[in-house]
């Protein structure tokens, strides 16, 4: 049960990331003439994805609280759950956002509104992260507001990733126009990067630097493979920004060919990280 859950999690971090991106550049994209309603489609998914994988969570999480495998099954059980406990009282606030997206997500436009609501549904994780339970209960809401500003850091930089892979695939359609996307999601990705590696090295030294407590090898080896990959798509950024996009807009052939496989790379490595994280959050941090 322990790998459903992960790939659930991972599967819900996805599709809220790719929401929360998504809409937040094309809003910051304005008149770019990026395809929105081939993108509806799998905005649409996506909410959707998103809202069936949260109420999965709660199944799981009901199953761990009780030791009942049959949780998934057991409405009454799921409804006390989800009444009595803090995660329960989350899980209900971001079910009737992740509603409210799954309806916005139906019409074309309204970005910022998309962008909000899964911000919203993103940042709300923070609260029931092991970053806010680590520590001192006073700090907790700081822990948690990092931990958010972590995630919608990482939403903005992956959803970016999702509008560019049609634009660069299988060919670049418009050369001008996809530079100027490029520079649009630069700009945002410079703070991204920068609020990443902030809120993650916050978040690292809220859950490890616990006195008197012994590190979980396990964490401790997904952690370093998530920063390893974090670190890959930090230099295939900064490869796109100062070394692919400057060439492309001089009409470069070498970049056109180039810039599919880097914004590959760059999503392939977020996507791998994702799938980290989904096992990384059933992982206890210190041994017990």
């Amino acid at each position: 049960m322990t790998l459903l859950f992960a790939l659930t999690r991972a599967l819900h971090f996805a599709s809220l990331t790719t929401v929360f991106g998504v809409s937040a550049l094309l809003w910051r994209a304005g008149g770019i003439g990026v395809d929105e309603k081939a993108l509806r489609p799998r905005l649409i998914l996506a909410a959707l994805v998103a809202l069936l994988t949260a109420g999965l969570g709660l199944g799981f999480v009901a199953q761990e609280m009780t030791g009942d495998a049959g949780a998934f099954i057991d409405l009454h059980l799921l409804a006390t759950v989800a009444a009595k406990s803090f995660y329960g009282e989350i899980f209900q606030l971001r079910v009737f956002v992740l509603l409210c997206l799954c309806g916005v997500c139906m019409f074309d436009g309204l970005h910022l509104p998309k962008a909000l609501l899964a911000g919203a549904a993103l940042a709300l994780l923070g609260l029931t992260s092991h970053a806010a339970a680590a520590g001192s209960p006073s700090y907790e809401l700081m822990r948690a507001a990092i931990d958010a500003l972590h995630l919608l850091a990482a939403g903005f930089w992956i959803g970016g990733l999702v509008v560019l892979v049609p634009e660069v695939l299988p060919r670049i359609r418009d050369s001008a126009r996809l530079v100027t996307l490029l520079r649009l999601f630069s700009r945002g990705g410079v703070v991204s990067v920068a609020v990443l590696i902030a809120a993650g090295t916050a978040n690292a030294v809220f859950i490890l630097d616990m006195p008197g407590m012994a590190w979980s090898g396990t964490y401790v080896t997904w952690l370093a493979v998530k920063i390893v990959l974090a670190g890959l798509m930090v230099a295939l950024a900064l490869t796109n920004r100062f070394g692919v996009l400057p060439a492309l807009a001089r009409g470069d052939a070498e970049a056109k060919d180039t810039i599919p496989l880097t914004v590959l790379a760059e999503l392939g490595a977020a996507l791998l990280i994702l799938l980290i994280v989904g096992f990384l959050g059933l992982t206890a941090p210190m041994q017990m």
